[in-house]
């Protein structure tokens, strides 16, 4: 612990002479070594020669009056008299100012540097957000492009649906006007006719019987023969154009969705029960190809 020497080591009465450099402490003088002065102008060290300390006990004093200097005695205020041990005098008041002047300098350029990182994180912050705003417009950019090749895809899909669609309703026509023909071909045929048949009757003489005129009784007619009409032969059942999957037993829905059995379907086990979306181009007929909505096309057997 370091003692306080207010009072102690000198008399009462303050000596106003300065203090005579020696070598050596006067006779008497309590001798002060590794010795350093506060602000406050008091003196901080180890003490000895002190008849109310021990030699080593650590000490501050009251406030000195004039300049504290290594070999030098010195006089606090009180009027305490301490030998200053040593040559080197501790760092004095102006050493003090000059300090504190140089630690508000150190803090002003802490500060300017402070503003000048603040200002350059507000312009890293600035051009990230620029460049975040100009990917935004390029990603926005690359989104309409996307969306306008998509409609682009779709009308095109439509309108290959649609010439499809066109090409399926020639060919059907095509295949209704040769079962017409066909038809009316086979009926125009005229019917088998039994050719007559020529036989000879019979006959009978009725010389020498019951008198009378002679008569020829005529022999009755042969039984016409039984003409079978040819019926014409069964339109072929049509098959499934390749790649259409066919649905057996299906029946049409309220909502316009089919019901039945898929068969041929890469999605679907044979048989499994399905039900399609709204049916939306095709004759909902047996031996038709329909389409739903989607795109799906499905042959209703």
């Amino acid at each position: 612990p370091t003692i306080s020497l207010f009072g102690l080591g000198g008399g009462d009465e303050p000596d106003k002479s300065a203090p005579a450099a020696t070598s050596a402490a006067p006779r008497g003088v309590p001798v002060i070594s590794r010795w350093k002065q506060s602000p406050d102008g008091s003196i901080s060290g180890v003490i000895s020669g002190s008849s109310a300390f021990k030699d080593g006990d650590p000490v501050t004093t009251s406030p000195i009056r004039g300049e504290a200097v290594g070999g030098k005695v010195v006089v606090t205020k009180s009027g305490s008299k301490y030998f200053l041990s040593g040559g080197d005098a501790p760092a004095k008041a102006s050493n003090n100012a000059k300090a504190a002047a140089d630690a508000r300098a150190k803090a002003r350029q802490e500060a300017a540097e402070a503003k000048k990182a603040a200002q350059e994180e507000a312009r890293k912050a600035a051009e990230a957000r620029k460049q975040a705003q100009l990917e935004a417009a390029q990603a926005k950019k690359a989104a309409q492009e996307e969306k306008r090749q998509a409609a682009l895809a779709e009308k095109q899909r439509i309108a290959e649906e649609k010439k499809q669609a066109q090409l399926e309703a020639k060919k059907k026509a095509e295949e209704a006007k040769a079962a017409r023909a066909a038809k009316a071909k086979l009926a125009s045929k005229p019917k088998a006719e039994a050719a007559p048949v020529k036989s000879r009757s019979p006959t009978i003489s009725l010389f020498g019987l019951g008198g009378g005129d002679d008569k020829v009784a005529p022999a009755p007619a042969p039984p016409a023969p039984k003409v079978t009409k040819k019926q014409p032969p069964a339109p072929a059942k049509k098959q499934a154009p390749r790649g259409v999957p066919t649905l057996s037993g299906w029946k049409l829905n309220g909502d316009g969705s089919i019901s039945g059995s898929i068969s041929g379907s890469p999605s679907f086990r044979d048989g499994e029960r399905i039900t399609t979306s709204q049916i939306a181009n095709g004759r909902i007929e047996s031996g038709s190809v329909v389409k739903t909505g989607s795109g799906s096309q499905y042959f209703l057997g």
